[in-house]
């Protein structure tokens, strides 16, 4: 069973499967982003060229990101109609209450801040030196201690252990259909550093 300690919320079930996949994903995701950038870098967008070493900046953070192999999985209240079986070589890892939340994405300065009841959105922005010239909150989401996601408000309730992840704007990129490889790759970052800070 569960310690008093525990936090549910943030556990990490891992499969060594699953992070091959993972690491095979990520570098086919840093090339794309790479070949997509370079393609448009020669837009006459103001802030193309702000926008390209961004971009290239998230496709190198990427490679470079250790893989966690992780399957959302809600330890809790499994679904009995969707069973996860464990596999040799699997790990679940449940951490105490965290009481952090990273920060990432396009902002001044990625960070993990101090978590706080009733903390605003504002306030941890303001932890990462606010955002960049080129984020785009419409677009930006929040990643839970369990792996999965939720359009980011300023009204909504931040659990510790979360990560924000401010999504660039694209702009003239766009036309290329980055828009979505970018959030993939922000996604796929964070997913990592969510873990990464939780096991810690």
């Amino acid at each position: 069973g569960l310690s008093p300690v525990a936090y549910p919320l943030g556990a990490i079930f891992a499969r060594a499967s699953l992070r091959d996949q993972e690491r095979d994903n990520n570098a086919l995701l840093a090339n794309q982003l790479e070949q997509a950038v370079l393609q448009v870098s020669g837009s006459d967008n103001e802030n193309a060229a702000e926008q390209a070493q961004t971009l290239l900046a998230y496709a190198q953070k990427l490679r470079a990101q250790p893989t966690v192999g992780r399957l959302s999985v809600n330890i809790i209240s499994p679904a009995d109609s969707a069973p996860v079986y464990s596999q040799n070589g699997d790990t679940l890892f449940v951490p105490k209450r965290p009481s952090h939340v990273s920060i990432l994405g396009a902002v001044n300065k990625s960070t993990s801040a101090s978590y706080a009841p009733g903390k605003s959105l504002d306030a941890y922005l303001r932890s990462a030196g606010g955002v960049s010239r080129v984020a785009d909150l419409k677009r930006s989401y929040l990643l839970l201690p369990n792996g999965e996601n939720t359009p980011l408000t300023r009204q909504m309730p931040i659990p510790p252990g979360s990560a924000i992840v401010i999504v660039p704007k694209t702009d003239k990129l766009s036309i290329i259909g980055i828009t979505d490889l970018v959030s993939r790759v922000l996604g796929n970052i964070a997913t990592s550093v969510l873990a990464i800070n939780n096991v810690r």
